[in-house]
């Protein structure tokens, strides 16, 4: 049989204060697990601000270019042929 679909708990009954042990244990597993989720939540709230500035820089940027394209697409293209001739020559 499958050892996955059946697994062999131990025994701890011969394990000196295994019954007395395991709720402390599961209490300390339960406050770890709570104080990492707090500290996931600090996280995200304090870099939700910072994504959304970044995002909206990006996207200014983003209109910014397009809008420089579309006013000179001869220029735009030329930059790009440059600094595509740049890193292939870097790249060699």
């Amino acid at each position: 049989m499958n050892q996955f679909n059946n697994p062999q708990v131990p025994d701890t009954s011969l394990l000196p204060d295994s019954e007395r042990i395991a709720p402390v244990a599961a209490d300390t597993i339960d406050r770890a697990v709570q104080g990492a989720h707090k500290a996931v939540d600090r996280l995200a709230d304090t870099a939700a601000p910072t994504v959304r500035h970044l995002a909206q820089t990006g996207d200014a940027w983003t209109a910014s270019c397009r809008a420089t394209v579309r006013e000179q697409p001869l220029m735009a293209l030329l930059a790009a042929f440059a600094v595509g001739a740049l890193v292939g020559r870097i790249t060699r």
